[in-house]
């Protein structure tokens, strides 16, 4: 017996490469940049690089072909969850060693690490916000 391969759906077929399209435009614009940036051409390198993004959105705002589906769309929630879990564990543990390490003397906090845990208190209060005014229109 043998197995016939199916191709694609032209529909699946034009999703995958406008999918491909699309990243490959953020993927070429930030390679682009960077190396832009390492000759010295920091200016030129941010043009690019928002070339690209722009690039990006026309592909995506552009096609009449949905780029995403129901199955993406449980793949974002799933990596969400499990991104805000790692975040609350990293800020949980941080935040205390932080206070601890400084308050008996152990060690002294860096601007860096402060700063890290802060921008992970403002994600946090970000994601509040979003929650809530997702929850407001539904």
């Amino acid at each position: 017996m043998s197995q016939v391969q199916r191709s694609p759906t032209p529909r699946l077929s034009r999703q995958r490469r406008y999918r491909r399209l699309l990243f490959g435009s953020i993927g070429a614009g930030v390679l682009a940049s960077l190396v832009l940036r390492f000759l010295d051409s920091p200016v030129l390198g941010e043009a690019v690089y928002w070339l690209g993004i722009v690039a990006a959105l026309a592909v995506w705002r552009g096609t009449e072909v949905a780029l995403f589906d129901e199955r993406d769309r449980s793949l974002e929630r799933r990596a969400s969850q499990l991104t805000m879990t790692v975040a609350a564990v990293i800020l949980v543990l941080g935040a205390s060693a932080a206070r601890l390490g400084a308050t008996l003397g152990l060690f002294e906090v860096s601007p860096f690490v402060s700063g890290a845990l802060y921008g992970f208190v403002g994600l946090f209060g970000l994601f509040a916000l979003c929650y809530l005014w997702v929850r407001a229109r539904t």
